[in-house]
């Protein structure tokens, strides 16, 4: 972009002042920014400028030239060093990341743009990287809008160098907004692109949706990723204002000059209460065909006051319920309620004991609403049936999904405990709940919390409910031996039809699913934890049945 206060007069003046400043060096590179590029320059601001020389031994320094009247700050750096700053972020930023601003190259601009480009590749891998580490699982459900990815490097860099603040807030205001994002945006756009390729995300020209294997990379590592990157923001941090003092060896009038400057637009900005827009205004969840801003705070009630429609809305809390879960009746349409409190009580901590060494459950509000939404988005891409998502609110950790009506898999089971013969519909049920876990382990997920009424038949349809405790790369063997003992603990002996029930399932899930795991479900270790539950004698005979698959 080129700004009308860069005449062709200016632009040689720039060239000379830096061939001045070169003279024995190689002149590599030449470029303008700042204010005047940008749009937001006082009358009296400098012309800003980046020159790169070949094998400069002072690796960055400012110089001040002035030239028909007019200021030139001369931001001169090595050539190897700007590469390693945008590579890696050696200098901390602190050259390259005017780059991140709209610049106007006068020589050579391919070279510069490399640097932009690599810059603002690093910047989105680094920034997506948060993004995973900081929502989890939720992340597999972001829409990420291309204003986040520069707002949210602005805030960084910002917050590690505050007097960029004020740069920052002018080159965004109203009147400039449009052209200098579009301006910066032009390189990003590249770099995604790029990043298509790797197939590390989605792209459409405006949206970005992270993709679920390079998810599960970050999550693999989360807390190592979360402890490096912190380091590393804190050792840019340090290292931009240390290159900052080196490169700005001038004389104390002008370094005086420089830091009133600053301190003067801080306040101005302060003052004025203006600050940079908030980056998370860019994020939003996928929830059936509709988008869901982040920064969401509506209430039960203010979601059910938007529905629009002339029905009458009946809710009723949904009894058994370990949330608050309300079930939600608008006309014929029916939809599920959940707020996720935290589970610290002793129930919980109880059940996490009996179960120690074998399975530990998630008790946070926060992280089981976001295996709700992760998981229920990554089986709804890999076809399996999940209930649609059509509201959820990260502040008040609620999340409305549609109300999937059909026959429970714990209502087949309190037949079979019953019978002597499973009827023939019901095995076939079985055999596809069977089926469908299958399914999912060969994604690499299991449920957790696998009780038989977390799945329903719906129009010949396993529906898969309740993903709060789901997780990659978790215990399959625990998700078996979870649904078979488990549903043993609601007859008193083993029934001839509570048999063919274990075994239709068994057989569906033989089917899609690895056997060995079936086998491991019958070992002791897993059977114990269900000795508060389920007679002994009925878990006994469960494992004989999963040991003889």
């Amino acid at each position: 972009m080129r700004d009308q206060m860069i005449t062709e007069e200016i632009r040689c003046c720039i060239l000379a002042s830096c061939k001045d400043i070169a003279k024995s060096h190689n002149l590599i590179s030449v470029g303008a920014y700042g204010s005047r590029v940008s749009g937001y320059a006082r009358k009296d601001s400098d012309y800003d400028v980046i020159l790169v020389l070949e094998d400069f031994d002072e690796y960055v320094r400012y110089y001040y030239n002035q030239m028909n009247g007019n200021q030139f700050a001369v931001l001169a750096v090595d050539k190897k060093a700007l590469e390693m700053d945008a590579e890696k972020g050696a200098l901390g930023d602190f050259v390259v990341g005017r780059l991140l601003s709209p610049y106007l190259p006068i020589l050579n601009p391919e070279y510069l743009r490399s640097i932009e480009l690599e810059t603002k590749r690093r910047f989105v891998i680094e920034d997506l990287e948060d993004l995973i580490i900081e929502y989890g699982e939720l992340s597999r459900g972001l829409v990420v809008k291309l204003d986040y990815l520069v707002l949210c490097r602005m805030k960084k860099r910002a917050t590690s160098y505050p007097p960029l603040k004020y740069s920052y807030v002018k080159m965004l205001s109203p009147e400039l907004r449009e052209r200098n994002m579009k301006a910066i945006l032009e390189g990003y756009v590249e770099v995604l692109k790029g990043l298509v390729k790797l197939k590390m995300i989605k792209f459409d020209g405006e949206n970005l949706i992270i993709n679920n294997g390079y998810i599960d990379n970050i999550l693999s590592f989360k807390i190592h990723r979360r402890v490096v990157n912190l380091m590393e923001f804190s050792r840019r941090a340090f290292h931009s204002y240390v290159t900052h003092g080196r490169a700005g060896r001038v004389k104390l009038d002008v370094v005086a000059k420089e830091l009133a400057s600053k301190i003067k637009r801080e306040l101005r900005i302060a003052l004025n209460g203006q600050d940079l827009e908030d980056p998370k205004n860019y994020l939003f969840l996928k929830t059936g065909e509709s988008l869901i801003s982040l920064s969401e705070r509506r209430s039960i009630k203010d979601f059910i006051s938007k529905l629009e429609c002339n029905e009458n809305v009946v809710i009723s809390p949904l009894a058994g319920a370990l949330n608050e879960v309300y079930l939600i009746r608008v006309g014929s349409e029916r939809l599920v309620a959940k707020k996720f409190t935290d589970w610290f009580n002793i129930k919980w901590f109880a059940l996490n004991v009996v179960a120690y060494g074998t399975k530990i459950f998630t008790l946070s509000g926060k992280a089981r609403l976001s295996n709700e939404f992760g998981m229920n988005r990554l089986l709804d891409e890999n076809g399996i049936p999940v209930p649609e998502i059509v509201h959820v609110n990260i502040q008040e950790r609620l999340l409305v999904e549609q109300f999937i009506e059909g026959i429970s898999t714990l209502d087949i089971i309190r037949d079979a405990v019953r019978t002597d013969s499973l009827a023939s519909e019901y095995k076939k049920y079985v055999f596809e709940t069977g089926r469908t876990m299958a399914k999912m382990h060969s994604l690499d997920v299991t449920l957790g919390d696998c009780k038989p009424e977390n799945f329903i038949v719906s129009n010949g349809k396993v529906y898969v409910l309740d993903l709060e405790q789901s997780e990659r790369k978790g215990d399959k063997v625990w998700d078996v031996a979870e649904f078979c003992y488990y549903s043993g603990h609601y007859g008193s002996i083993l029934s001839g039809g509570l048999q063919q029930f274990i075994q239709s399932f068994i057989e569906g899930y033989a089917q899609e699913g690895d056997k060995k795991i079936l086998r491991k479900a019958s070992q002791l270790g897993y059977g114990r934890v269900f000795f508060v539950w389920t007679p002994m004698s009925i878990i006994q005979g469960i494992a004989s049945i999963l040991k003889a698959s």
